[in-house]
């Protein structure tokens, strides 16, 4: 069972947001360990479990709801930071009043604001009792989670993950533990932090219930404004105060704000996460994060698309995703060499075979989003990439995505969009790489016979292609040649190694499929089938080349309605004719170069239709008819397949051309038909 999510960071802490309703019985610690962990596609400090309270009639949007957050080691404690994200989410489903609410945690009741000025989600925290000494000049604050704070000159030098450990599991906060705040005062309103956070065992990004703790403790011991700016990795956190009841000097009334954003949906089957959707667009993503400042989390993978509906997209997809875990927000792009480079006279460009094509960048969110809408499948390969030998293939991706470096010359079977993949493995690591083409797959296998897989099942399509392609397409394929289709090129990555090492395996289920891999279409009927078709049009041709012979034996003229009826064949092969001499002599469509079909669909079947009636109109009409005939008698011998409708078309071209007449020079002209 799939169960879905949602994943949102709050100024760099992240969370994983989760329908309590969808689990009859929530998750052990190993299983909450599991889905926090990174390795298994997400990644998150901690889990949160929702469901709205009081909500009978389930009318939404719904002002209460239970918030359940889970540290990644199992235990619970309140969040301030997964309260504002929670309630960011909560609003912009609809799901909560967009002014706001109240979340109920393991502490007790917490309302929830939105800071129309900053356009901040806001939390207020239960009362807060007063700040207390702890050893070595530190200060306890508890703020619905524990904090240890240690004032310092420099939070930025601090050993934060060795230090905060050893305060973490300290005998005084045993059993529990605590939370470690490194802080450091910058000016009277504002706080540098660091954190290490209990539960997720490790220093974080940010700590919202730590920056209410530290701006509690800083005012306490210097007064000032009642409003503290925290500095953290992950952002910027507002922490608003009022001042301390006078009686037990506790602080009620203290509210945190700081930014909240979806990073993607997801769906759990138990195992791992499969990644549904990711909400990084071009409205929010920082560009100048997207173009540099690439982490040592930066990670670079192949994606192979499953073949389309539609003819364009039958072969499949291939690009290069490009995401670093490490930016706040995370960034996630795709890099897509086949994308059409449309300007002005492109379609004449594209008729005389000038195909430019160039490199595209987009989220990976629009390329996903794509690909559920016609239910396709995406398929990820991570590359065993150190994070300098990632950075250099990103920088090369970048330079390669300037505008005067963008286009290239598109070529069906030396260069696309899925063997640029190598292209550019190679212009980045040279010698380093090794596309491992000694050992493809598929050595001894013609481009035609690559193809075929994608075209089956829609004869029209499989005949027509058949007839475009000339003998190139059936020349057999150099080593790593099968990577001009993406399947090939997942197949080839896996044989690929840098530095000697492999560099990619199987492909991981990114995107599962709705449909069968291959195109989706509907098997041909036999009727409706090209041969049953061409099979008519030899059979009519038939008749009336025979209805035509016993005319010319009994010395009858034909009426110029049957020659015509009995001819048309000629029209549609004359044409086809014409289209691939087209193909060779005026565009630099390579593929389609010398097409043996135009011994059958001659491009001089035309000259009949303009001749007048003679000696040289039956000499044309008799060396066409010899081509012909030659071609379907020896199409084995042929460089070049041809399907058995083209030959039963052939045939009916050939009795066309009333065959049993000679010349006038090997026959008597007075039998010969003007």
């Amino acid at each position: 069972m799939l169960i879905n999510a949602w994943k949102w960071e709050g100024t760099g802490n992240a969370f994983i947001l989760l329908d309590r309703r969808d689990w009859a019985v929530l998750p052990d610690a190993a299983t909450i360990a599991a889905m926090c962990d990174a390795a298994n596609g997400v990644g998150a400090d901690g889990l949160i479990f929702f469901q709205p309270l009081n909500n009978k009639a389930d009318a939404m949007p719904c002002p209460e709801w239970e918030m359940d957050y889970v540290n990644a080691d199992g235990s619970r404690s309140f969040c301030g930071n997964g309260s504002r994200a929670l309630f960011a989410f909560l609003r912009g489903q609809g799901w909560m009043p967009e002014t706001g609410g109240t979340l109920h945690a393991c502490d007790g009741r917490h309302a929830v604001a939105w800071d129309e000025s900053q356009m901040e989600p806001g939390v207020e925290l239960q009362p807060i009792t007063p700040p207390k000494a702890a050893a070595e000049g530190a200060t306890f604050v508890n703020t619905g989670s524990p904090h240890h704070l240690i004032w310092v000159e420099n939070a930025a030098a601090r050993d934060v993950v060795s230090e905060g450990r050893a305060i973490r599991y300290g005998v005084e906060y045993a059993p529990d533990g605590t939370n470690v705040d490194f802080v450091q005062r910058i000016d009277a309103d504002a706080l540098a932090m660091r954190t290490y956070e209990r539960g997720v065992e490790a220093e974080t990004r940010a700590c919202g219930t730590g920056a209410v703790a530290a701006a509690i403790a800083d005012y306490a011991e210097r007064g000032g404004a009642l409003q503290r700016e925290v500095r953290m990795p992950g952002g910027k956190l507002r922490v608003q105060l009022h001042e301390p009841e006078v009686a037990t000097g506790a602080y009620s009334n203290v509210w945190l704000y700081g930014a909240a954003n979806e990073v993607l949906r997801a769906a759990w089957n138990g195992l791992k996460w499969t990644v549904l959707a990711v909400a990084l667009g071009m409205g929010w993503m920082p560009a100048a994060a997207a173009q540099g400042n690439w982490t040592d989390e930066v990670e670079v993978s192949v994606l192979t698309g499953s073949p389309g509906p539609d003819l364009y997209s039958a072969w499949g997809h291939t690009a290069i995703r490009v995401f670093d875990t490490g930016q706040t927000p995370p960034v996630d792009w795709t890099y897509n060499y086949g994308t059409f480079e449309f300007g002005e006279g492109f379609y004449l460009r594209f008729m005389r075979g000038e195909l430019n094509y160039r490199l595209a960048k987009s989220p990976f969110s629009s390329f996903q989003r794509e690909y559920m809408h016609f239910e396709r499948a995406i398929l990820e390969q991570p590359l065993a990439l150190s994070p300098d030998d990632a950075r250099a293939l990103v920088a090369y991706l970048e330079w390669n995505y300037l505008p005067e470096n963008r286009v290239y010359a598109y070529k069906f079977f030396e260069d696309n969009c899925s063997s640029r993949v190598l292209t550019v493995l190679h212009a980045v690591f040279g010698d380093r790489w090794d596309s491992g083409c000694a050992a493809d797959a598929a050595l001894g296998v013609t481009y035609r016979e690559a193809l075929r897989p994608y075209m089956h099942g829609d004869a029209w399509i499989e005949t027509g292609i058949d007839f475009i392609l000339g003998p190139r397409a059936d020349r057999l394929m150099p080593p790593c040649g099968s990577s001009f289709l993406p399947d090939g090129l997942m197949q080839q990555l896996q044989n690929a190694t840098l530095d000697g090492r492999s560099i990619a395996g199987p492909a991981e289920e990114l995107l599962p499929p709705q449909r069968s891999w291959f195109r989706s279409v509907v098997y041909t009927p036999a009727l409706a089938h090209p041969v049953m078709w061409c099979a008519l049009v030899l059979i009519w041709t038939l008749v009336w080349s025979i209805r035509r012979l016993l005319s010319h034996r009994a010395g009858r003229t034909t009426s110029f309605r049957e020659r015509r009826a009995g001819k048309a064949v000629q029209v549609l092969a004359g044409v086809l004719g014409l289209l691939l001499l087209a193909m060779w002599t005026l565009t630099d469509h390579r593929d389609t170069w010398g097409n043996w079909n135009m011994l059958w669909a001659s491009p001089f079947l035309p000259l009949l239709w303009s001749l007048p009636k003679g000696r040289l109109h039956h000499w044309v009409r008799w060396i066409l008819s010899v081509g012909v005939v030659g071609f379907l008698l020896l199409f084995i011998f042929v460089p070049q397949f041809v399907p058995l409708s083209l030959l039963l078309l052939g045939w009916a071209v050939w009795l066309s051309l009333d065959p049993w007449k000679v010349p006038w020079s090997l026959s008597d002209a007075a039998k010969q038909e003007p």
